[in-house]
């Protein structure tokens, strides 16, 4: 079952939080509304409002501007994270399409990798937004990654809560492929196995 949470994208930048409230007003009773940069978050009282929204609203018109709304997925500011660290069926190691064919609009630069950090790691650390469909570490430069994600949703939900985050004793810096992204400051911390690295 969908959350009551939703994600808003593509606003304009000069969407006020009157704006949003308005926009979302007809849908239910809110809990929370946040405005940031080019997009936010809305939170439902009740989950059937969060899924009219949803339905009714992704694709129409806001000032001018058509909007993304999707179901928000759960956010995850501190600590480790969990699950394996096998990346199957996509990618590089799993066998699947390699990094350039099918490419997807949903990709992140991440930027001051260590180098002890690997694809796996990578892959693990980012999945704390959303699901990850690809990642790589220094394939085509030394201490740089590239993260593409399922949802936009999931993208944005890593910009906001995971730049500047901690990943094998760096702080790493996030930003869209194809244009520079406003940097948020969660100072999250992801953790590694670091007893499969040697020293050097």
């Amino acid at each position: 079952m969908a959350g009551t949470r939703v994600y808003i994208g593509g606003l304009p930048f000069d969407c006020k939080m009157r704006d949003l409230e308005d926009f979302v007003n007809a849908y239910g009773r809110t809990r929370d509304i946040q405005l940031k940069d080019g997009f936010g978050f809305i939170e439902f009282e009740d989950y059937r409002d969060a899924d009219d929204a949803v339905y009714e609203l992704n694709g129409k018109e806001l000032l001018g501007e058509r909007v993304v709304v999707e179901h928000a997925r759960p956010m995850v500011r501190r600590g480790g994270f969990g699950g394996g660290r096998g990346f199957r069926g996509r990618g590089r190691g799993g066998g699947g399409r390699s990094w350039d064919s099918e490419r997807s609009s949903n990709r992140l630069i991440v930027e001051n990798l260590s180098s002890q950090v690997d694809w796996r790691d990578l892959k693990d650390c980012m999945r704390q937004a959303g699901d990850v469909l690809f990642a790589d570490a220094h394939k085509n430069r030394k201490n740089e990654g590239v993260v593409e994600f399922a949802s936009y949703s999931a993208m944005m939900n890593a910009l906001e809560t995971l730049d500047d985050s901690e990943l094998g004793g760096r702080r790493i810096r996030l930003r869209e492929e194809r244009k520079r992204s406003r940097r948020s400051r969660s100072h999250s911390v992801c953790t590694i196995d670091t007893d499969r690295f040697r020293d050097g």
